[in-house]
């Protein structure tokens, strides 16, 4: 515990003013209640363009994911965890009894590349591997089930690609502040998802680089019936470069090697305090006497 307050002070006088060390990189600024802009167009992985609007006129509620298709970071392990959700909640769908959500039957998800040089190449790549990897975690359904499966999963997930300000108009509405460093070719941004109505109102978020069963659910359940729920904590993560030689990355480094000596001492301290107290009772070499 000395370590942590002794590191938090550190970085306390230390770090940069505003928002720390991503200051003005990303943010998010969550917007219940907006409405989304559903003339915007997007162009999908097969290089056919629609707007917003017409992925909601299927009747069915959407839930909209900003990322970029090279990032190896947040965007890795937010596809990651959606994945392995959307492939039990197919699963799962084959029983009666349960409430589960499944693309292209309940959702549409539209995947969107905040990168302003990705292209339909790249959107139709990923959406295979996504499939791919879906359709192996498919397999203790019956070819029949799983055929099925992917039939319906493929018609109801779209990774898209759009010009950059028509993309910047979607993620401004919900919130969703990002910036694109050109020199590293990298976009530094949030992560998050929204669920909509089909009427484009913004009903929830999903945020951080994970899935719940429980809040994908309920998020699609309440964007079907267009109910607002008061958001509760946000858990801003997200992707972020920095110049490995500037200031911040150096005061970074610097904590993070401070807390490590802090942790390796303070535990040093503490076993040694715990041997001196309870030092080890050994038995004399001729063993127990009466």
């Amino acid at each position: 515990m000395m370590a942590i307050a002794v590191v938090a002070f550190f970085f306390a006088i230390t770090r940069p003013r505003g928002r720390g060390v991503f200051e003005d990189s990303f943010n998010l600024k969550p917007a219940i209640g907006a409405q989304m802009p559903l003339a915007t167009p997007l162009t999908d992985d097969k290089g056919v363009t629609k707007t917003l609007g017409e992925y909601l006129q299927v009747g069915r509620p959407v839930m909209l994911l900003p990322i970029f298709y090279k990032c190896n970071g947040v965007c890795f392990a937010e596809l990651d965890s959606l994945t392995k959700m959307l492939i039990k909640e197919v699963a799962v769908s084959t029983k009666k009894t349960v409430e589960s959500v499944v693309p292209g039957r309940d959702f549409d998800l539209v995947v969107v590349s905040i990168h302003p040089k990705e292209t339909v190449e790249l959107a139709r790549a990923k959406k295979a591997e996504i499939l791919g990897i879906m359709n192996e975690g498919w397999k203790k359904l019956t070819p029949e089930q799983r055929d099925e499966a992917y039939q319906t999963v493929d018609k109801g997930i779209h990774f898209t690609i759009g010009k950059e300000a028509d993309v910047r108009e979607l993620t401004a509405t919900m919130g969703f502040e990002y910036t694109y460093d050109e020199k590293r070719d990298w976009v530094n941004h949030p992560a998050a998802a929204v669920f909509l109505a089909g009427s484009g109102k913004i009903i929830g978020y999903n945020t951080g680089g994970q899935f719940a069963t429980v809040t994908v659910r309920s998020g699609i359940r309440d964007a079907e019936k267009g109910i607002v729920e008061p958001l509760g904590d946000v858990f801003l993560l997200g992707c972020f470069k920095m110049e490995a030689s500037s200031p911040r990355t150096r005061t970074i480094i610097q904590i993070l090697n401070t807390s490590a000596v802090l942790t390796v001492l303070v535990l040093g301290i503490s076993m040694f305090r715990m041997f001196k107290k309870y030092p080890s009772n050994t038995l004399p070499s001729g063993g127990p006497t009466a």
